[in-house]
């Protein structure tokens, strides 16, 4: 990488976990960061965790908001700052509550609005599989929705599986970066663009000159 250029490492990312209430958003991310499941919490307020992975042969330091956001959030400006505030998303359900499944769509419209693109990472999580006397949602519909939304989308167990958990953070981390990098590239070819374009302009102005 030159000094001169517009290209550099992503060495922080923030991700923001978002769902409806008792989905397992704090659950996941205690797993994710210690290994243990704990399924207790009443959190009264957003939590920031933060912790450092290699991800990709690279470290990045991970700040992860855990909200207490319902599908709408607790106000509008809160959730907007949330939104804001991220690099990538992650949107909780619970296989056991159709309640924390229909706040998904809307939530994925309030990220596209805020960040007004449809470019952002987006990961849907599908908690509680484990759990399968309860189902209320069925694997095929977080699919279905998830396609349709255009996200990536995992079904899994806070509570069995760490390793799981572990998986679908990193690759939104991944993902992360590769928007990130994506828009450092068009970032520089603007630049060049906008450098040619000076360069001719200077060109031909200096023609006109020595014409007349």
């Amino acid at each position: 990488m030159s000094d001169g250029g517009l290209t550099r490492r992503l060495n922080r990312v923030k991700l923001v976990v978002l769902g409806g209430d008792n989905c397992g958003k704090t659950a996941l991310c205690v797993r994710f960061i210690t290994k243990r499941f704990i399924g207790e919490y009443d959190h009264k307020k957003e939590v920031t965790y933060k912790c450092q992975r290699v991800v990709d042969k690279e470290a990045i330091d991970l700040e992860i908001l855990d909200t207490v956001s319902k599908c709408s959030g607790p106000t509008a400006g809160t959730l907007e700052s949330y939104i804001k505030w991220g690099d990538g998303f992650l949107i909780m359900y619970s296989v056991t509550d159709r309640s924390t499944f229909q706040c998904i769509s809307n939530l994925k419209r309030q990220i596209d609005h805020f960040k007004q693109t449809f470019g952002t990472p987006i990961a849907i999580v599908a908690n509680k599989s484990d759990m399968e006397n309860g189902r209320a949602v069925r694997t095929e519909e977080g699919q279905a929705l998830a396609n349709e939304l255009r996200c990536t989308f995992y079904e899994l167990s806070v509570a069995e599986d760490w390793t799981v958990v572990d998986s679908a953070m990193t690759q939104l981390v991944l993902e992360v970066k590769l928007a990130f990098h994506k828009q450092q590239l068009a970032m520089e070819k603007r630049s060049r663009m906008l450098q040619v374009g000076y360069a001719l302009k200077n060109k031909l102005t200096r023609s006109k000159t020595m014409q007349w």
